[in-house]
């Protein structure tokens, strides 16, 4: 994720994580990798295999921190992907 917005207290762009996002807010906003392989992140996701109910709740929590990510964006939000976009996007493109 990458801050292209200008602060009172330094100028340029910032990069962080997903997960470390919550509570800021951007002026304009790059949500970037956003692809198939990277979100949901497959190490955090249960199998379902292995137990449907954990599988849906860490779809669920992944889900939502996209939603987060997304959301801290005041003016201009780009989302990005190389390849096949996320599960989570694809609906909306």
């Amino acid at each position: 994720m990458v801050d292209l917005a200008s602060t009172a207290h330094d100028e340029g762009v910032n990069v962080g994580t997903m997960h470390r996002m919550k509570g800021l807010k951007f002026r304009c906003l790059i949500v970037a990798g956003v692809g198939e392989h990277s979100v949901p992140a497959r190490a955090a996701v249960t199998p379902i295999t292995d137990d449907k109910h954990a599988h849906a709740l860490d779809m669920q929590r992944e889900r939502c921190l996209l939603f987060v990510a997304c959301t801290r964006a005041r003016e201009e939000l780009l989302v990005s992907w190389n390849g096949m976009v996320s599960p989570f996007v694809e609906p909306m493109v």
